[in-house]
């Protein structure tokens, strides 16, 4: 018969090699470390005018009163209060009141309005006229400028003219 014998190395390895498995089993996770930051950013008040194509009267006749209109839009940020005024053009003696438009020297008179029935000059706040007052929505917001050739307005024959400027104020 044989007999078995274990020697006792290995049986020390074994009873030596179970402990640190046990310990490594447990064994918290890895430590951790977290921080914060801060985001920030800041919107300022703008806003942008874009004009409209040209307020076109057509063919003006002595007698007859001549209306047009355009639009013109501005994008302000959100809950930007702006106002939007219209100059009284290049015509010479312009007013806000009375705009001109020339060909060469000569002048034919109009006016533009914030309404439809052409009852409230369109202007800068002076002379008569009043702005158009809003709240930016951060979308494209459309104005109608209204406009008239009065019935009265006299003028040679030609091809007239003027160039307005309209200006957002925030």
């Amino acid at each position: 018969m044989f007999k078995r014998t274990v020697r006792p190395t290995h049986r020390l390895a074994r009873r030596l090699a179970l402990p640190p498995l046990l310990v490594l089993l447990a064994l918290p996770a890895w430590a951790q470390s977290s921080a914060t930051f801060t985001v920030t950013a800041t919107v300022l008040p703008a806003c942008t005018v874009i004009g409209g194509g040209a307020l076109a009267f057509g063919i003006v006749t002595p007698g007859n009163q001549s209306d047009g209109s355009v639009n013109v839009t501005a994008i302000c940020t959100v809950g930007t209060p702006y106002t939007l005024s219209l100059s009284a053009g290049t015509g010479t003696g312009a007013t806000m009141t009375q705009r001109r438009m020339t060909s060469g020297a000569d002048t034919l008179v109009y006016g533009l309005y914030r309404d439809a029935g052409r009852t409230q000059p369109w202007g800068d706040g002076t002379g008569g006229s009043s702005t158009v007052a809003s709240t930016g929505t951060g979308l494209s917001q459309s104005f109608t400028v209204y406009g008239r050739v009065p019935s009265s307005a006299t003028a040679t024959v030609g091809v007239y003219l003027d160039t307005i400027t309209v200006t957002a104020t925030y």
